[in-house]
C-alpha cells in the first residue's frame, strides 16, 4: 500500500472490509457515521486522497462505486456458469470463459463457482432478479442453508428445510409452494450474494 496517513489506512481498511463483506461498497453517509466524522465533506476528503495515491477509484456521480485498486488487492475470478432460477427450475447457460472477480479473503478452500438469478422466489431472503450469487460445491449443508438442487438436470435456489427424513425446498416468497427432494440432489451451498448497481 502506497504511504497513507493513519486516518486514510483505517478509511482505506474500512472500504476493503466492507467491500469483501458485501461485495459492494460503502456509501459516503456510511463511512462518515463509522467514524463520527462531522461532515460529508471529510469523507470526501479521504477518498479523494485515497483515489490520487492510487489505492482506490471511483465512479463520479454516482453511490456505491467505490473499488480497491486491483494492484493492491488479489483478486481471483470465480467462474459465471449460467443463469438460475428463484421460481420454476431452471439453468440458462453463459458462454464459458465468462468470470466474476472477487477479493482473495471472501475465498476460501473448494470448489466455487457462481451463478446470476431469474426470478423472485428467494426475494424475501434478500436475493432479487440479476443477483449473482456465490456456490460452494462439496460442503455440507444444514437445515436453513441456501442451496443450489438439480430437479430433473434443471437448477434452482432455495432454502433448505429437514424434517425428520424429508427434506424440502423453501422457497423466501408465498406465492411458491416449498418441493419435497432428494438429498443427493444438492448441488451446494450459497456462501456469498453479489449485486451491481450499475
Amino acid at each position: 500500500m502506497k504511504r497513507l496517513s493513519k486516518k486514510q489506512e483505517e478509511v482505506f481498511r474500512f472500504i476493503k472490509k466492507f467491500l469483501d463483506t458485501n461485495g459492494f461498497s460503502p456509501t459516503v453517509g456510511e463511512i462518515q457515521s463509522y467514524f463520527g466524522f462531522k461532515s460529508p465533506h471529510a469523507v470526501t476528503c479521504h477518498i479523494k486522497a485515497l483515489i490520487e495515491k492510487g489505492v482506490l477509484t471511483k465512479l463520479p456521480y454516482r453511490a456505491r462505486t467505490i473499488q480497491i485498486e486491483k494492484k493492491d488487492c488479489t483478486m481471483q475470478g470465480i467462474p459465471l456458469l449460467g443463469s438460475i432460477t428463484a421460481g420454476v427450475p431452471l439453468l440458462s447457460k453463459i458462454p464459458p470463459g465468462e468470470m466474476l472477480s472477487f477479493n482473495e479473503d471472501l475465498l476460501k478452500s473448494g470448489t466455487l463457482f457462481a451463478l446470476r438469478i431469474r426470478g423472485d422466489s428467494m426475494i424475501e431472503a434478500g436475493i432479487n432478479n440479476g443477483d449473482y450469487v456465490l456456490v460452494r460445491k462439496d460442503i455440507a449443508v444444514e437445515s436453513g442453508d441456501i442451496v443450489v438442487a438439480l430437479l430433473e438436470g434443471e437448477a434452482t435456489v432455495k432454502s433448505l428445510k429437514k424434517e425428520g427424513k424429508k427434506i424440502f425446498l423453501e422457497p423466501a416468497n408465498p406465492a411458491y409452494q416449498p418441493l419435497e427432494i432428494e438429498e443427493g440432489i444438492i448441488v451446494g451451498k450459497v456462501i456469498a450474494l453479489y449485486r451491481k448497481f450499475a
